[in-house]
């Protein structure tokens, strides 16, 4: 513990004034000849008082040690007790016993010097022996009076430092926790940062293949079919093929860019679905048809929309083996909707691949609160409807 440095450290100064006070008034009380001090005792009562008040010096000017004030605590506590037999006026000098006791002993040396400082104090309380009211009922009356000041103080005391241990303990527990928690926040963060990593790694999976990927298949369907038409087809399904190749090539840096979809950039979400849907149906053999249902007004959300029709779309033309899809923009209140109906082959809805198709779909509406809904059975052809906040 701290206090003995402090509080004992603390009561040196006072100590010191206590002795030079005491001895000049015994001194005094000597010279006017007052019953209480005898003469004869004033040389050894100035030397006594010269040799604590060194020792008090002497702690003063050396950095606190609690061991040094042990170690001289008796022989102060002593010298103090014959001081008080021989002037009752260092009774004040002997009464800080009971406060340092406390600081510098334990079990029952604590308890010895607190009743040695109970019977000093006692006596000099009384008057001392030369006291007209001296007698040994009256001085065992004070010193009870005193034994019970030196108990209360020790339980103040072991009070004390039973809330130091409390605090202690305490103390420790705050900072292990506050350890604890500096360790979960680490990894919190990192555990946020690998979050976010994955996600964006997802999100750039999913714009990727949304743009480029589709752009491709849409090139390939154009020169699988080229080789089983005529010449002057042919050369359309080329011209389209590269007209692909160049959209997929805008694409690409635009989601290199922005990850945004370019179809925007110019034209309002309904154009841009209008544009692609007439670009599915001349790319494929796909009666494609659009429509458009309510007021249209812009959303935070319409280039997830437009990439949710290219998605669905390209899984129209990839696996539907269907003859007609149609898609219908709808806006109401407080929703916008995107329904892509198709009668192709259809398929099982518990089952579902492990591409970036409707689990992309799945995640872009999640992320940003809309909702998804397939109405599917195999050979029933398949509607999907995607739903997000306005």
């Amino acid at each position: 513990m701290t206090r003995p440095r402090s509080i004992g450290s603390a009561l040196d100064p006072i100590a010191l004034s206590l002795l030079v006070a005491s001895l000049a008034v015994s001194v005094s009380l000597a010279v006017v000849g007052a019953p209480a001090v005898d003469p004869r005792w004033v040389p050894g009562m100035v030397v006594l008082t010269l040799a604590a008040a060194a020792w008090r010096v002497w702690l003063m000017v050396r950095p606190p040690d609690v061991g040094l004030r042990r170690v001289g605590f008796w022989p102060a506590l002593l010298a103090g007790c014959l001081l008080v037999l021989m002037s009752p006026v260092y009774g004040l000098y002997a009464f800080l016993g009971y406060l340092e006791a406390p600081l510098v002993s334990r079990g029952r040396q604590r308890s010895a010097a607190m009743v040695v400082t109970a019977a000093a104090c006692a006596y000099a309380q009384i008057g001392g022996s030369r006291s007209p009211l001296w007698s040994w009922p009256v001085y065992a009356l004070f010193l009870a009076v005193n034994i019970g000041v030196a108990l209360l103080i020790m339980l103040i005391e072991r009070q004390r430092e039973r809330t130091m241990l409390d605090l202690e303990r305490v103390v420790a527990e705050l900072r292990d926790s506050e350890e604890r928690n500096a360790r979960l926040q680490d990894q919190l963060l990192a555990q946020a940062r690998d979050a976010g990593v994955e996600e964006e790694r997802a999100r750039l999976s999913r714009e990727i293949h949304d743009t480029v990927a589709q752009s491709l298949v849409g090139i390939i369907t154009q020169l699988e079919a080229a080789s089983d038409i005529a010449a002057r087809d042919h050369t359309a399904r080329l011209q389209r093929a590269g007209a692909t190749a160049r959209d997929a090539l805008g694409e690409a840096r635009r989601a290199v860019r922005a990850l945004a979809s370019p179809r925007l950039d110019e034209d309002a979400l309904p154009a841009a679905i209008a544009r692609l849907v007439r670009q599915v149906a001349e790319a494929s053999r796909i009666d494609a048809q659009f429509t458009l249902d309510g007021e249209p007004a812009p959303t935070p959300y319409d280039s997830e929309l437009l990439r949710i029709c290219q998605e669905a779309l390209a899984n129209v033309v990839r696996h539907a083996a269907a003859q007609r899809v149609m898609v219908t923009l709808g806006y109401s209140a407080d929703e916008a909707r995107l329904d892509v109906r198709d009668d192709g082959r259809g398929f099982d809805p518990a089952v579902v691949g492990t591409g970036h198709g409707l689990p992309g779909i799945r995640q872009r509406l999640t992320n940003i609160g809309g909702t998804l809904e397939i109405e599917t059975t195999e050979g029933g052809g398949c509607t999907l409807s995607a739903a997000v906040p306005r």
